[in-house]
């Protein structure tokens, strides 16, 4: 029996050792995106067997494949395509983040916050107890807060480039409130009047008018206050109260230094206290005190007191008399009883006072100054307005012109009324001649009357009397 085995296959003779080789793979070439499409990565698996590896079009092609176009690092392609990197995730484009706008923003120029009342202290560092800063005044026209304008931002681009939108910022609500306004160029807040300004915690408010519900004492301090002031209590010693406006003041004014621009009304009295009032004066008594008034002065009693006015005193009500010191009036002096059975030495004088003259003066000066400032601003109001009509005035000279405009109407408003001020005084020294001296009831011995440099002593008690200048001297004659 034959037996067959499997012998190996002869060529010429002797066996066939040759293997198969496997075939090249080139190097595979991976893109990824990451970072919601801002970053693009390249991930290169390298060749075997031979294969080709990344060429810079290979590396091209695959990026396109991905849509990646937008900021792609092509000096790094090519030092990839000319000495290639395996098995490493490479970045290789960015794209831009978006940036979102800023808010808008308010910057105060005031106190927001209502501050603990402390005395303020000196550059000897002493502490001054009647000064609290209780008020902050501001003036019509000021800057109370400015508003930065928000920003718009930039979009972001991925590295596809699609357009991711920003938020842009929002614009600040101006704090606009009770007699403030925007400006003309919408950046500030300017308060429309003096006055006294508080925030309240979304508007800025000036009020024309500050009350005090109590006393000005060590608890408030001095009071200073552009605009008016009411003052629920009294006045007491050593302390200051002054005011642009109008004052009104319901308790006793003792020991006090008191001033205000426009009228005073004392609800009570003045005792051994300073007053100026640049309007009309009315209280119930005035003893020992230093008193001025532009305009009248009404009360029940003066007493040992140095009052002068602009126009007349008339005392008048239950007690109406005049005792002691000098009275001056631009008009009348008038009173029930003026001096005392005592023969008490009083003053009594109607004319034209220095201070008048000297207001007269400085008013003309004021106002010649002010029409001269005018002139120059016209000239530039009309050299700017010209640019403006042919499109050509900057931003810059749009301000200055605003604030030509502002600045004119302003003097002209001041011009105003520095000229009815100027004609009420003219028509007082015209006046001056006519001013009586009436006495309803008993002008007693030890009372000097002058009008208009005419001089009499009362030297008898006279009752229901008038005293007038005529033919240059002082005539007395009854009240009708």
């Amino acid at each position: 029996m034959d037996i067959f085995r499997e012998t190996p296959d002869l060529v010429n003779g002797a066996p066939d050792n040759s293997v198969i080789a496997p075939e090249p793979v080139d190097s595979v070439i991976n893109v990824t995106i990451a970072d919601d499409g801002f970053r693009a990565y390249i991930n290169i698996e390298p060749p075997h067997n031979g294969g080709a590896p990344p060429t810079f079009e290979a590396l091209q092609l695959a990026l396109a494949a991905q849509d990646v176009t937008y900021n792609v690092d092509m000096e790094r392609l090519k030092r990839l395509a000319e000495d290639p990197v395996y098995n490493q995730n490479i970045l290789i484009a960015s794209g831009r983040a978006p940036v979102d706008g800023i808010d808008g923003a308010l910057n105060f120029h005031i106190e927001t916050e209502k501050k603990e009342l402390k005395p303020k202290v000196g550059s000897d560092g002493r502490a001054d107890y009647y000064d609290l800063g209780i008020v902050e005044n501001v003036t019509r026209g000021q800057v109370l807060c400015t508003i930065v304008p928000p920003t718009e931002g930039s979009p972001g681009i991925t590295v596809q480039g699609r357009e991711i939108p920003q938020r842009a910022g929002r614009a600040a609500q101006p704090p606009v409130g009770r007699n403030t306004e925007l400006s003309a160029d919408g950046k500030a807040v300017v308060s429309k009047i003096d006055g006294q300004v508080e925030f309240d915690g979304r508007r800025i408010n000036v009020t024309e008018t500050l009350y005090i519900k109590g006393n000005v004492d060590f608890s408030t301090g001095n009071i200073s206050a552009n605009g008016n002031v009411v003052i629920q209590g009294a006045v007491l010693s050593g302390f200051k109260v002054e005011a642009t406006g109008n004052l009104e003041i319901r308790g006793v004014v003792e020991n006090a230094q008191v001033r205000a621009g426009g009228n005073i009304k004392l609800q009570s009295g003045i005792i051994g206290s300073s007053l100026y009032c640049g309007g009309e004066l009315k209280c119930r008594y005035i003893e020992n005190s230093a008193i001025f008034a532009k305009k009248d002065i009404r009360a029940e009693s003066i007493i040992n007191s140095d009052v002068k006015c602009g126009k007349s005193i008339r005392v008048s009500g239950s007690i109406a008399k005049i005792i002691g010191g000098s009275c001056f009036a631009g008009q009348d002096i008038e009173a029930r009883t003026i001096g005392s059975i005592s023969h008490v030495k009083t003053n009594l004088e109607i004319g034209t006072d220095e201070m008048v003259i000297e207001r007269q003066q400085e008013l003309k000066a004021k106002i010649a100054e002010l029409e001269e400032t005018n002139k120059k601003l016209v000239s530039i109001i009309s050299t700017l307005c010209q640019l403006e009509a042919a499109n050509r005035l900057s931003a810059e000279n749009k301000q200055i012109l605003d604030s030509a405009n502002y600045s004119y109407n302003a003097n002209n408003a001041i011009i105003e009324d520095a000229r009815k001020e100027l004609d009420e005084i003219n028509q007082a020294i015209k006046e001056k001649g006519k001013g009586r001296v009436i006495c309803t009831g008993g002008i007693y011995p030890g009372v000097r009357v002058e009008i208009s440099g005419a001089c009499l002593n009362i030297t008898e008690l006279r009752h229901n009397v008038m005293l007038y200048v005529k033919d240059g001297e002082i005539t007395i004659g009854s009240v009708r």
